[in-house]
């Protein structure tokens, strides 16, 4: 597991404090020209002490704790080392920051020569150049030189007349040879400072020894018998926050504006790198940022379903013909070459960066960070599949300029907990900073390369991007080239010729300008530098695995420290969570939707730029993904299904019809899904095809294998099972009822059979028994007549 130490701020500065004591505040004596009082910064180098390492420095602008009346500035220094022949030429501006005009300023060089007194030290690590890069401003390091007239000095010092409130004026300074041997006659490898004073006077400040104005740099000194070289890459970053609003649209435009501009965080490292020429640079790049661009130079356009563009010889899509379909994972990756949108100025600078860009990246080096910068520690323990889902999401802008990069994870901070390494499944090279190696379990410096288990690593050097010790601005191109080359000497002393010195990776920031990038490309042509680019760094790293040494290049993830800090700046877990179900609902869309219209591409850019590195500390970010599903599940809330509100079947198996409603304007193919008891089966001929702005009623088979009612619950799903929102119930009546039901119809019709044969047989007698009773009395009759005919004449006279 990474160590997860607990350091107090506070502490931290105290003990950056006592370093640069003893390292950095040795100066000359208090009569000497660069004495200064060293206690009244104390408080100001404890509080950058306890800075983040992995946090560049801001823009380009001076020390803010430095209120000197002149800022002066180092635009050149040629060469970027100590040479041991020709002269070392310096120029710069200086500029009254004062409300009072200055007269009689005079300029001089500072370095900290054999001859100084006190001064400080030759630094041969990265851990001093560290501490010096910190230091107050105002710490006496080093003296002027020439502050005396003589023959080699004549014209080291440069005069200033007056300068206005306000006013800049431009200085050149050549330092011969000469001088430079005097100061230096025996140089030892390392590193030296050096600068330039301005002393002058004005209305409310005389002239005194104390310097009104200085700038300070790193002075590298190398011997030139030295036959090692240090393979250096250096890394520009095209990355940043990218945030779309619920309708799809990029928020904060006047930031974008910004950005895209040629001193921007996007437009600024595309210049700078575009002035390397032909020398190696590798561009790490998040494949959402030149999507996001593209979408920018396209008007901003609110998201919408698109048709799938045909082939010549395809048919047009008909609302009959879906198809299935599978997730728009490319994105809008057609039309690349269509004109920008008449969108004002942004559209127009999008257009532009973009032109750029492809120029750039189809000709250097390209690190690609899996889509969107995903912050990678937070998602290892929230949601450990997004990885694999933003590596295997395309940038649809890269694809269509064929720019194929080295897959890459590299958090912006340099820090990457061992859960997030051990997230990285596709071999991708894992960038750490250097500050994630602490020296108790690294006592001669961190490695420059090795391996997670089988995870290949290489180390940035942080403290190269964090540029120049100041009071001028410390990511001036030649505050951050003199820092590089410093970071390589010391590594060449270090090696001591024993064995080849460690390979650089440096990651600059994004703040870099390009005015003066040309002389940070042209400054580090030096013969023990050499330019690479980050792939070859890492195969080093890559080359070790089941090699001999490959044990020894083993990285044990427990001695690295992961702060406290870092963890608490990660992603909420609740952005994640919501990152999850925008992406669920996404493809259920896309899936009802078919091979013939998109939008899960554009939906899966936007919810992979959600939770990014640069988003850490945004409260909205959550909301904005939720917000964003509100908008799916409207679409989706567009299908319906409606069973009638009960069923009773004639037996023990039969159909009902239920109607499903489509007001999309788009056809769509679904399924219905039905939830039951044991007791019954349900059937549905799926899937069902509805056209756009359709009613379709589909026959529902149902079998009963139990008595009883049976409640059915029917959901409308995607084609992959997945239920999209609508749903309905219904009770259906078993078939076991209807048995019972014919068996007292058949009861019955036998009953009523059995009466009428009864009533048949009953009859059919009485017939007979009638018959035989009138055959009886017709004799009876005759009988009588005749005994009454005799009567009668009996009586006769």
């Amino acid at each position: 597991m990474v160590h997860r130490p607990s350091f107090l701020p506070a502490l931290a500065g105290v003990v950056t404090s006592v370093v640069l004591t003893g390292v950095v505040l040795g100066g000359p004596a208090a009569g000497s020209p660069d004495a200064e009082p060293v206690g009244q910064r104390a408080s100001a180098v404890a509080a950058q002490g306890s800075a983040d390492a992995g946090a560049p420095r801001s823009r380009q602008a001076p020390d803010e704790e430095y209120d000197a009346p002149l800022h002066i500035t180092i635009d050149e220094l040629t060469p970027g080392a100590l040479p041991r022949r020709g002269p070392l030429v310096v120029r710069g501006t200086v500029t009254n920051a004062d409300l009072d005009g200055w007269q009689g300023i005079s300029l001089y060089p500072m370095i900290n020569g054999a001859h100084c007194t006190g001064c400080a030290a030759v630094m041969t690590t990265s851990a001093e150049l560290k501490v010096a890069a910190e230091s107050d401003p105002e710490s006496p390091v080093g003296e002027r030189i020439c502050t005396s007239i003589t023959a080699a000095c004549s014209g080291v010092v440069q005069t200033i007349q007056s300068l206005a409130p306000g006013a800049t004026a431009r200085y050149t300074m050549k330092i011969p040879q000469a001088v430079l041997r005097a100061e230096l006659p025996k140089p030892t490898a390392g590193v030296y400072w050096f600068g330039v004073h301005a002393s002058g006077e004005s209305a409310s400040t005389p002239r005194d020894h104390l310097a009104d104005g200085r700038a300070r740099t790193f002075l590298p000194y190398v011997p030139e018998r030295s036959a090692e070289v240090v393979d250096t890459a250096v890394v520009l970053p095209l990355r940043g926050r990218i945030a779309y609003t619920a309708d799809g649209q990029l928020g904060r435009t006047a930031r974008w504006q910004r950005a895209l501009s040629s001193s921007g965080d996007l437009g600024g490292p595309l210049a700078f790198g575009a002035a390397s020429g032909d020398q190696p640079v590798t561009w790490l790049v998040d494949p959402a940022l030149p999507d996001a661009v593209r979408h920018l130079a396209r008007g901003n356009t609110p998201r919408e379903i698109e048709a799938v563009p045909q082939e010549p010889d395809e048919p047009s899509p008909t609302e009959d013909d879906t198809g299935t379909g599978d997730d728009d994972s490319a994105g809008a990756a057609a039309d690349d070459g269509a004109e920008p949108a008449d969108g004002g100025p942004l559209a127009r600078a999008a257009d532009s960066w973009l032109r750029r860009a492809e120029v750039v990246l189809g000709s250097d080096r390209v690190a690609t960070l899996p889509y969107g910068d995903p912050d990678v520690a937070a998602a290892a323990t929230s949601l450990p599949d997004l990885y694999d889902t933003a590596r295997e999401h395309p940038g649809s802008v890269l694809t269509a300029w064929n720019v194929k990069g080295t897959p890459v994870v590299a958090p912006p901070t340099g820090y990457l907990d061992q859960t997030g390494i051990e997230s990285v499944s596709d071999g991708a090279v894992v960038v750490l900073g250097d500050q994630m190696f602490p020296e108790e379990a690294y006592p001669t410096g961190p490695p420059a390369t090795g391996m997670v288990d089988d995870h290949p690593v290489v180390v940035s050097t942080t403290g190269a991007a964090e540029g120049g010790p100041g009071p001028d601005s410390r990511l001036s191109p030649v505050a951050l080239r003199q820092r590089i080359l410093s970071e390589a000497a010391v590594r060449l002393s270090r090696s001591g010729g024993d064995a080849a010195p460690q390979p650089l990776v440096v990651l600059l920031p994004t703040s870099v300008a390009p005015a003066g990038a040309s002389e940070f490309w042209q400054g580090l042509d030096v013969s023990w530098l050499r330019l690479t680019d980050l792939d070859a760094v890492a195969d080093q790293a890559d080359g070790v695995l089941g090699g001999e040494g490959a044990e020894a290049r083993q990285i044990d993830p427990a001695t690295l420290d992961y702060p406290e800090d870092q963890e608490l700046l990660e992603v909420d877990s609740s952005v994640l969570v919501e990152l999850g179900r925008l992406v669920r609902a996404s493809r259920s869309l896309q899936s009802i939707l078919g091979d013939q219209y998109r939008i899960a591409g554009q939906l899966l850019d936007e919810a992979l730029t959600g939770a990014s590195y640069s988003l850490r500390a945004d409260p909205r970010a959550g909301l904005r993904l939720a917000r964003t599903r509100g908008w799916v599940e409207d679409q989706l809330a567009q299908l319906s299904v409606d069973a009638p509100r009960g069923v009773t079947l004639s037996g023990t198996s039969g159909s009902f019809n239920v109607a499903v409603r489509n007001t999309l304007d788009y056809p769509v193919s679904v399924r219905i899904e039905a939830t039951t008891d044991q007791g019954a089966e349900i059937g549905v001929a799926n899937p069902i095809v509805l056209a756009a702005n359709s009613r379709s009623s589909v026959p529902i088979e149902a079998t009963m294998t139990s008595a009883g009612v049976h409640n059915v619950t029917l959901r409308l799903t995607d084609l992959e099972g997945n239920p999209i929102g609508a749903d309905d119930e219904l009770p259906i009546r078993s078939g076991q009822v209807g048995v019972v039901i014919w068996a007292i119809i058949g009861t019955g019709v036998g009953i009523l059979f059995v009466a009428i044969g009864i009533r048949l047989f009953r009859r059919i007698r009485a017939h007979r028994h009638g018959g035989e009773e009138s055959g009886d009395a017709g004799d009876g009759t005759a009988g009588d007549g005749a005994r009454s005919a005799e009567t009668e004449d009996a009586g006769a006279p």
